[in-house]
């Protein structure tokens, strides 16, 4: 029985090998377009980062992102005193001291700083430095194409609380858990928060553990059913992009631990805004998903892609004790 088994499988095999065919799929082309992520927050400057599109089969190494910065853009920033132009600074032109500060000011990552040439546009003028309630208007001129934008910023909601909470999701685990928060939603329909938080404790040579603040995947939410309400709410820990710690690959992924600090920068932003931050998310976790469905950015960027956000700030900290 066996042997006749094997025999019937036998054509079956060669019955599927015979229906292979080399399918050859051809992407269309896509005009390039210029991308934005700008951000605006009490008490700072502006900070704009301008690329450009590239093709799905171009090489991503550190020249061709390099490459993908635009450098020699106009461009102003408006905050109802008249435009005002941003000044473009180079990673290149900075020391490894200033590099540090640059990734921990932008959000990008200190690798990516340190092994490509990234400009971004801002200014010292502190005329345009961020304002609760302010609206700014966002113009970019380059490579003969206009870019617009406007935001304004949010009077931040403060947290009521923030502490430190043990997952208890392996027996007897006495030292991994979750940042947790108590939100009180103001009484008024159309708030959006984005959370987002980085570890400023240090590893055992000195450096901090989290060099910039990360956003975990769903970290961005409406009141659409929460509204006047009071509640609590958890974050994972999210991870750098490209990050090779051992926290991030072994039983501590997406875990804060007892001895960590936590930064916490709790964000008030616009719908648009909102809207922009949620579907980024979902784009980011559809990749790999062969059943999923695409999801572009909704941008809120006229003549671009990309993102021109006011932040209202609430910052706190969290020390992760024994329990």
């Amino acid at each position: 029985m066996k042997r006749a088994h094997l025999l019937l499988l036998v054509p079956a095999v060669m019955l599927l090998i015979g229906c292979e065919k080399e399918i050859t799929v051809e992407l269309p082309d896509t005009p390039e377009q210029l991308v934005v992520e700008g951000t605006i927050e009490p008490g700072l400057p502006p900070f704009i980062i301008l690329t450009r599109t590239q093709s799905y089969f171009e090489p991503l190494d550190a020249a061709a992102i390099s490459n993908s910065f635009v450098r020699g853009a106009v461009i102003t920033v408006d905050n109802g005193n008249g435009p005002v132009q941003l000044d473009q600074l180079c990673t290149s032109a900075l020391t490894p001291e200033q590099r540090v500060l640059f990734s921990e000011i932008t959000g990008l990552d200190p690798a990516l700083v340190s092994n490509a040439d990234i400009c971004v546009y801002s200014t010292a003028n502190t005329a345009l430095f961020g304002e609760v309630g302010r609206t700014y208007d966002l113009r970019i001129e380059a490579e003969g194409k206009v870019l617009t934008s406007t935001t304004t910023i949010p009077n931040p909601v403060p947290l009521d609380s923030v502490w430190f909470q043990l997952a208890q999701q392996r027996p007897n685990d006495d030292t991994l858990g979750f940042a947790w928060g108590t939100l009180t939603d103001p009484d008024t329909l159309g708030n959006c928060y984005r959370w987002m938080a980085r570890r400023i404790s240090r590893r055992a040579n000195g450096s901090v553990e989290d060099p910039t603040f990360i956003s975990p995947l769903g970290n961005t939410f409406q009141d659409k059913y929460v509204n006047g309400l009071t509640f609590d709410f958890s974050f994972i820990r999210g991870r750098q992009f490209y990050s090779n710690q051992p926290e991030d690959e072994n039983e501590e992924a997406g875990f804060y631990k007892v001895g960590d600090t936590i930064a916490v920068k709790f964000v008030s932003i616009g719908f648009n805004e909102h809207e922009f931050y949620t579907s980024y998310d979902e784009n980011v976790g559809s990749q790999g998903d062969l059943f999923g469905n695409p999801v572009n950015a909704r941008s809120n960027i006229s003549g671009g892609l990309g993102i021109w956000a006011g932040w209202g700030v609430y910052a706190d900290t969290i020390i992760c004790l024994p329990q």
